[in-house]
C-alpha cells in the first residue's frame, strides 16, 4: 500500500484530535468557566481570540520549524507545547495565567500540530489525488468538534467540573505526540517511493519551465512552484487570503459565542452542544465533498459556494430560538464552512505549487488570524453593550458579499518568466523554420 495513505490516516487522527478537542472542547465550557470565575464575556472571549491569533501570527515562525526540524518533529513539539498548557489551564486561578496558557502555549502548540505540517505534509505526498487528501484531512475536525463538543457538554453536566475537560484535551495532545512521532514522514523519498502523481515526473524539464499548468484542464494546476515574493504580486493570491478571511471570521464568531447565543435564546445547554457538534460534522462533510471533487472541479465555486451559505446562515441564527431552526442554522453553516475551509488551501497549492506552500500559508495566515481573532471580541462586546448578536450576523452577512463575488470573477496567475521562455522557444522555432 501507498505509505501516503498510511500518513493520511495518522494525519487525521491527529487533526481530530487536537483541533476538534481543544477548539470546540473550549467553546462548549467557556460559559461554564465564565460563571465560575466571575468574568465578563469580554474578558473570556479574549482568550478565545488568542487561540485563533496565535496559530496565525507563529505561521512564518511554523514554517521556519518545519525547514529545520522537519514537520515530523515539528508536530512532536507542538503537542507537548499543547498539552503543558492545558494542564497549566487545569490549575488556572487568573486571567493572566489564562491569557498565557491559552496562547503562547496551546495556540503556538496546536499550530504546530495542525494545519501547516499537515497540509505541507500532504502537498509533499500527493498530486493527482491532493484535494481528495485535503479534504479528508481538514474533514476531521470537523468530525473532532462533532463528538468533542456533545460530549463535553455532557462531561460538564455529569461532573459540574469544566477543569476536567482541560486534562482530556491534554491527553488528546500528548496522544497527537506520539502518532506523529512514529507516522509521520515528510517526503515520499523518506519511505523509498514517490509522490502519488510521479507520472508527472516523465514530465521534461523544458515542459516544465514553459508550461504553467497542468495537462488537466478541469482544474488548473501548476507544475512550476512559484517563490513567495513573485505570488504576493498577484491579485489571486490576496483574493484567496481575503475570502479565506471572511470563512475564518464566521467560524471564530459561531466558535465562541454560539453556546452563548443559543441558551441566550432558550435553547438548554446540552441541546445547544449538540448543535456545535452539528456544525462540527457537516463542516467535515463540506471538507470531504470539496476533497472529493476538487480534483475535477475549480476549488474557487466551493470557496465562493461556502461562503454564501455561512453567510445566509448567520442570518438564520440570528432567529433561531427552536431547537428546529438552530439545527437548520447547523447544517447549512457547517456544511459551507467545510467546503470553503478546504478550498482555499486547494487553491494556494494548485496555483502556487507546494515547494514553498508552507511559506505561503503562513504569510496567509498572518493576514487571516488578526481579522479571525476580532470576531470573538467584536461579538462579545456588541452583546454586552446592546443585548444581541444581530448587528454582527447582519454585518458579517453585508461584508461577506464582496469576497464572494470577486472569488467567482478570479482567473489562475501567469507567471512572467514562464511567458517570457514560451515566447522565446516559439521565437527560435519560428527562426529555424
Amino acid at each position: 500500500m501507498f505509505y501516503g495513505w498510511k500518513l493520511l490516516v495518522a494525519l487525521c487522527a491527529i487533526y481530530f484530535l487536537t483541533t476538534g478537542f481543544v477548539f470546540y472542547g473550549f467553546s462548549v465550557i467557556m460559559p461554564a468557566m465564565i460563571e465560575d470565575l466571575g468574568w465578563t464575556l469580554t474578558e473570556a472571549s479574549l482568550g478565545f481570540s488568542l487561540l485563533f491569533l496565535m496559530p496565525g501570527l507563529s505561521g512564518p515562525l511554523v514554517a521556519l520549524l518545519i525547514g529545520r526540524l522537519g514537520a515530523r518533529f515539528t508536530m512532536t513539539l507542538g503537542g507537548l507545547l499543547a498539552a503543558a498548557g492545558a494542564v497549566s489551564m487545569y490549575f488556572m486561578t487568573s486571567l493572566t495565567q489564562y491569557y498565557i496558557s491559552i496562547g503562547p502555549l496551546i495556540g503556538f502548540g496546536v499550530a504546530m500540530q495542525t494545519i501547516i505540517p499537515g497540509t505541507q505534509v500532504l502537498a509533499n505526498w500527493f498530486a493527482n489525488r491532493r484535494a481528495l487528501a485535503l479534504g479528508v484531512f481538514m474533514a476531521m475536525g470537523g468530525a473532532g468538534a462533532f463528538v468533542a463538543a456533545p460530549a463535553f457538554s455532557y462531561l460538564l453536566e455529569v461532573t459540574g467540573n469544566w477543569r476536567i475537560a482541560w486534562l482530556v484535551m491534554a491527553a488528546a495532545t500528548l496522544t497527537s505526540s506520539v502518532l506523529a512521532l512514529f507516522v509521520v514522514r515528510d517526503r515520499p523519498e523518506d519511505m523509498g517511493t514517490v509522490i502519488d502523481g510521479g507520472e508527472q515526473e516523465n514530465i521534461s524539464a523544458e515542459t516544465e519551465k514553459v508550461t504553467p499548468k497542468a495537462v488537466n484542464k478541469s482544474v488548473y494546476k501548476t507544475l512550476k512552484s512559484w517563490q513567495l515574493k513573485d505570488a504576493v504580486r498577484t491579485a489571486s493570491f490576496w483574493i484567496i487570503v481575503a475570502a479565506a478571511s471572511m470563512v475564518v471570521l464566521g467560524q471564530t464568531i459561531v466558535s465562541s459565542q454560539g453556546m452563548i447565543h443559543l441558551i441566550d435564546l432558550g435553547i438548554p445547554s446540552v441541546i445547544a452542544g449538540g448543535v456545535l457538534g452539528t456544525v462540527g460534522m457537516l463542516s467535515a462533510c463540506g471538507r470531504l465533498f470539496t476533497g472529493f471533487v476538487g480534483d475535477n472541479y475549480d476549488p474557487r465555486y466551493m470557496l465562493a459556494g461556502g461562503l454564501v451559505l455561512e453567510l445566509l446562515a448567520l442570518i438564520l441564527f440570528n432567529y433561531a430560538d427552536s431547537v428546529t431552526l438552530a439545527y437548520v442554522f447547523a447544517v447549512i453553516f457547517g456544511a459551507g464552512n467545510g467546503m470553503a475551509i478546504v478550498a482555499s488551501p486547494a487553491l494556494v497549492v494548485n496555483y502556487f505549487g507546494n515547494e514553498n506552500y508552507a511559506s505561503m500559508i503562513g504569510l496567509r495566515g498572518l493576514i487571516i488570524t488578526p481579522i479571525a481573532a476580532s470576531g470573538p471580541l467584536i461579538a462579545a462586546s456588541s452583546f454586552e453593550a446592546t443585548g444581541s448578536y444581530s448587528s454582527v450576523f447582519m454585518g458579517f452577512a453585508v461584508v461577506a458579499m464582496i469576497p464572494i463575488v470577486v472569488v467567482m470573477l478570479m482567473r489562475p496567475p501567469q507567471q512572467k518568466l514562464a511567458q517570457e521562455v514560451v515566447t522565446v522557444a516559439v521565437s527560435q522555432a519560428e527562426k529555424v523554420d
